[in-house]
């Protein structure tokens, strides 16, 4: 299942319960594999990025991304680093 983040979330996903709600989020709705295409997404905070791969990593979804941006993708990788070392 595709789910657009910057429709469901907002362009600028700056803290941690958006991160940790949007996992809930999947957690609930039928269906194993999610990819959330973040082409709207402007801008995320560390504190997003960090929780999110935690949430990521607790779940028993299966979750892939699309359509990072290069400013997005430095922290989303440095979260992704510090988070799965």
């Amino acid at each position: 299942m595709l789910i657009n983040v910057g429709a469901e979330f907002g362009n600028n996903l700056e803290t941690s319960e958006i991160a940790v709600e949007l996992i809930d989020i999947l957690n609930k709705i039928d269906g194993d594999d999610f990819i959330l295409d973040f082409k709207e997404v402007f801008y995320i905070t560390m504190n997003f990025a960090q929780a999110y791969y935690n949430a990521k990593n607790e779940s028993p979804k299966k979750i892939s991304e699309i359509n990072i941006g290069d400013e997005i993708s430095v922290v989303m990788g440095a979260a992704d680093e510090a988070c799965n070392p």
